[in-house]
């Protein structure tokens, strides 16, 4: 099985250890409806502001960081607001206007910058796409507290976007989970420990899974088509959660329609600066997950 990693060598110590910047491709138009802006921030989230404005964006960004990222507006905010205070600021600048408001997802993807603290890496650039902490973490067992709740038989019921993202987390947990039960089957690997969580990275190369193993795995839901073998490995992982086929009948009520995602990706232009680690990964990735699938030089 190999050796377990525990992943405490990333700790942010400072947001300016964590940049990330969002690169999407947004044609610029005159006749616009929509106010582009340029949304920098510091030790925020990002719905703490674009709440407070009514503003539309493309994805959510790390809080303990400094973070660039697009947003829209309905309306024209000024060409620039900036608020301080002794932890934390944000900056709105002015675009220009776009045809469209943005909606999540609508990103090619994000640039990093991250500090190594002194660590060395041997360094690839492909990595298992698991969901990370950030999505996992707390909102899974309420999600899969929500399903528990549930009656059986019931008519659709409406979700809110809170107990939406929650049953989402908890899928992502259970595709985590199923993704790391075939890999097992398959590889030889090590385990990386962040916070109890745990991580199966295989001893293999890009080509190798290119060849043998999924390249997407389904996340659950109604409209999601399983092969057998798929349904097996749910229902093997499922054994000490919610069971398979109450499980399936919950979201089928709820309307969750499910989804196919990558099992592992290549990140972009990967090189070493000085201090710091610099990279791009499509959106929907986790800059963590890229770093704990790295090897360190002891």
């Amino acid at each position: 099985m190999g050796e377990i990693i525990n992943f405490d060598w990333n700790i942010k110590e400072s947001p300016s250890d964590f940049l990330v910047k969002e690169i999407s491709e947004l044609e610029k138009d005159e006749n616009g409806q929509f106010y582009l802006y340029l949304l920098i921030k510091k030790n925020m989230n990002t719905k703490d502001i674009t709440d407070r404005f009514k503003l539309s964006y493309a994805g959510l960004k790390d809080k303990n960081a400094i973070t660039f990222q697009y947003v829209t507006s309905q309306e024209f905010l000024g060409d620039t607001i900036f608020e301080k205070n002794q932890s934390s600021f944000f900056a709105l600048i002015y675009q220009g206007k776009v045809r469209r408001k943005l909606k999540i997802g609508q990103l090619k993807g994000n640039k990093f910058s991250i500090r190594l603290k002194g660590h060395r890496l041997k360094l690839k650039d492909w990595f298992i796409n698991y969901y990370d902490l950030q999505r996992i973490t707390r909102n899974r067992e309420r999600g899969k507290r929500l399903l528990k709740e549930l009656k059986t038989g019931i008519k659709w019921k409406h979700l809110k976007w809170r107990e939406n993202f929650y049953i989402d987390a908890y899928l992502s947990h259970l595709w985590n989970k199923a993704v790391m039960y075939t890999l097992k089957q398959k590889y030889d690997g090590f385990i990386v420990v962040e916070k109890g969580i745990k991580y199966f990275i295989p001893f293999a190369d890009y080509n190798e899974l290119m060849s043998n193993f999924y390249k997407f795995f389904p996340i659950l839901g109604y409209k999601v088509k399983l092969s057998p073998e798929e349904e097996n490995i749910y229902r093997e992982i499922s054994k000490k959660e919610i069971p398979f086929d109450e499980l399936m009948e919950k979201l089928s009520q709820l309307r969750i329609k499910g989804d196919y995602r990558k099992t592992f990706l290549k990140a972009e232009d990967v090189y070493i600066k000085g201090d710091r680690i610099n990279f791009f990964l499509s959106k929907g990735a986790y800059a963590t997950m890229f770093l704990k699938n790295q090897e360190l030089i002891l």
